[in-house]
This record gives C-alpha cells, structure tokens and sequence, in this order.
C-alpha cells in the first residue's frame, strides 16, 4: 500500500457515517471519519499505534467500499460529514468512539462519565470545554500523538459550524 496515497470517502462512506449500519472498530470508523481528502494515509497514522494496523483499517474500509483513492491533483477537501448529520454531532461521535475504544472495560465507568459529558455539548465551545478531560483519559492508553491527531480532526469538523 503506498501510504503517500489519498483517500477519500465515497458515498457509502459517508452514509455510514450518519447510519453506522456496518459493524467496524472504533479505529476503523475513527479513521473514516477522518478521512476527507485532505491527508495521506502516513497523515492519518497518528491514530494508530502500529502501521499494520493502519494498513488493516485502510483495507478494511476499501473492503467494505467506504473509501476509494483520490486520483489526479489534490482537490479541495471534501465534507467531513454525512448527510442529515451536523459537523458537531459527528465531532461528538469521534470524541466518544475514540474515548470509548480507547478505554476499554477497566475504563468503562470513566468513558460512561465522558459520554455523558458529551451529550450535553451544544456548541463547539461547550466541546471543546472537555478536550482537557478527553486528553486525560485518552493519553494514558493512547498517547498524546493519538489524542493530538482525533483532537486536530474535531477542530476541522467543528470549522465547519
């Protein structure tokens, strides 16, 4: 796989993220959601530990048709959103999965805690009030490179507001 490849979403892409009818991983939706024609697959990385998990996400979400290569120049990025979802919800979506995912069972009263937190944000202020706790939570399983890169794609989908 050339990790200097871009990919972009199709259009079951991005239906699965508003309907999240396909049963993938937290990372796997993680990195859908990330993926908006805007960053090689060596970009999107950082929310993975190893490349051959990357590299099996990036297969699986091929598999499955929910992303394609960008071919030709670099277009101006896509919507990060599906359709009937607003940027918010799915900065919310990603900030839960990730957190959820991330914590696992021994987390799970603290991830709960979090969930919670989350539906009550009703504005990217309000959203980006908890990324301190989310960093907290998250960085101790993660790493600051993973929180750094899920917290850079919620900004670029709470841009969109």
């Amino acid at each position: 796989m050339d990790t200097n490849a871009v990919p972009i979403k199709t259009e079951a892409g991005r239906q699965e993220i508003g309907t999240r009818t396909r049963k993938i991983s937290w990372q796997t939706r993680a990195l859908l959601v990330s993926i908006n024609g805007d960053k090689t697959v060596a970009e999107l990385g950082g929310l993975f530990k190893t490349p051959e998990a990357l590299v099996q996400a990036v297969q699986e979400l091929l598999s499955l048709e929910l992303i394609t290569w960008q071919r030709g120049p670099a277009a101006s990025p896509e919507p990060l959103v599906g359709e009937g979802v607003t940027p918010l919800q799915q900065a919310r979506q990603l900030l839960n999965d990730t957190a959820v995912g991330s914590l696992g069972m021994l987390g799970s009263f603290s991830a709960f805690r979090f969930t919670l937190k989350l539906e009550r944000c009703y504005s990217p202020e309000e959203l980006r009030g908890i990324f301190a706790e989310y960093r907290s939570l998250v960085a101790k399983s993660k790493g600051d490179g993973f929180v750094d890169a899920v917290l850079e794609r919620v900004e670029a989908l709470l841009a969109q507001t």
